[in-house]
């Protein structure tokens, strides 16, 4: 049953469940955090983002007992908004074969034969996130149409899913209508196998698709590659040696190699500097906002976990959040600065950040996967 709360009105309305309610806490302008008390004399701090199971949350109270991953406490019930999800969708139960596709099907042979041999050059340190494709079975709800960019209705499905397909970039309703988010509020329908990339004929892989800010990873290879667009370095073969040092065990039964194709992009809002977003199929995202059978996925399963909203301290609404500038990151990528950039991931999680390396030819040319 789907869960479903709102807590930012006077009046609270929900349905009983025996699944965990999942909230996610609102604390703006405030990057020292906010007060959640635990007792009459005692109090903890919690961040914007930060993600919390409600345990008690009667209606006539100003504040409800949470859970977090470090501590329960009381917190404000108007600075708590909850997530809803379908208890019953187990994305990792998919018979949908998620095994990476061979660096023969994504490569020319002869960069594929030669690659042990191409000269890397490092990218620095990225961080990641996760991102799938959206299944309307797992967010239902009311249906409404679905609209093309020329204004013709394409189809109908939960207004919950096709929210989710603004949020991801694609998806896959219930009817086995395949949706693409095309901007402004409306629709593309498609028939690929995941996806689509960013353009020139890419196509999305799980497990081996990274999308990345194609103007930033310009600005590293400059002095490379001359009048440096994203035509020029869409799909860019990378190496992750984080990847293959974890020996991850893969659908197929085999390590993953930590190589990747850039071909995917995503909304600068987010996706920007030394960030990527690793497309895992319809496998979870990672959420904390879920319980954990929802949201795993083979890497997450693996240890590498991604930023999550709390990850940035300071937030002036609920998703605008601070960024640190790239003129301001440390010159050595591999130890960011503790004092440089304190409110963003760079020093409240650098654990998570990974090496990204990709490959040029003899010639200068730059090693990329096939569209």
């Amino acid at each position: 049953m789907l869960v479903s709360l709102l807590l930012l009105l006077p009046n609270i309305i929900y349905s009983q469940s025996h699944s965990p309610i999942y909230a996610k806490v609102l604390c703006l302008n405030s990057p020292e955090g906010c007060e959640c008390k635990i007792s009459e004399n005692k109090s903890a701090r919690i961040f914007h983002g930060e993600a919390a199971v409600l345990e008690e949350f009667p209606q006539n109270t100003e504040y409800w007992k949470i859970r977090t991953s470090k501590q329960i406490c009381q917190y404000p019930r108007k600075n708590l908004k909850a997530l809803g999800y379908q208890s019953s969708f187990r994305p990792m139960q998919t018979s949908r074969d998620h095994s990476p596709k061979s660096l023969y099907q994504l490569l020319q042979q002869e960069d594929a034969d030669r690659l042990e041999k191409t000269e890397s050059q490092s990218l620095g340190i990225y961080y990641p996130t996760y991102y799938h494709l959206a299944l309307e079975e797992a967010f239902p709800g009311t249906e409404i149409a679905a609209y093309s960019p020329s204004g013709k209705e394409i189809g109908r499905a939960s207004a919950t899913f096709l929210e989710q397909v603004r949020w991801e970039g694609s998806g896959i309703a219930k009817d086995g209508k395949k949706y693409h988010f095309a901007g402004e509020g409306k629709y593309e329908l498609y028939d690929l196998e995941w996806g689509w990339g960013a353009g020139y004929g890419y196509q999305v892989y799980p497990y081996r698709t990274i999308a990345i800010s194609f103007k930033d990873l310009c600005e590293k290879l400059r002095s490379k590659i001359s009048s440096c667009s994203k035509s020029k370095v869409i799909g860019a073969l990378a190496y992750i040696p984080k990847i293959k040092e974890k020996r991850i065990r893969m659908q197929d039964g085999k390590v993953h190699d930590g190589y990747f194709c850039l071909n995917d992009t995503g909304s600068p809002l987010y996706i920007r500097d030394d960030r990527m977003d690793i497309f895992v199929g319809v496998h979870g995202g990672g959420s904390p906002y879920q319980p954990a059978e929802l949201s795993r996925n083979t890497f997450l399963d693996a240890g590498i976990f991604p930023l999550y909203p709390s990850d940035w301290r300071m937030y002036t609404s609920e998703k605008e959040r601070f960024w640190c500038p790239q003129e301001k990151l440390p010159r050595n990528p591999y130890s960011p600065s503790e004092t440089e950039c304190k409110l963003d991931y760079h020093a409240i999680a650098p654990e998570k950040g990974m090496e990204m390396r990709i490959f040029f030819r003899k010639d200068g040319s730059l090693v990329r996967c096939k569209p």
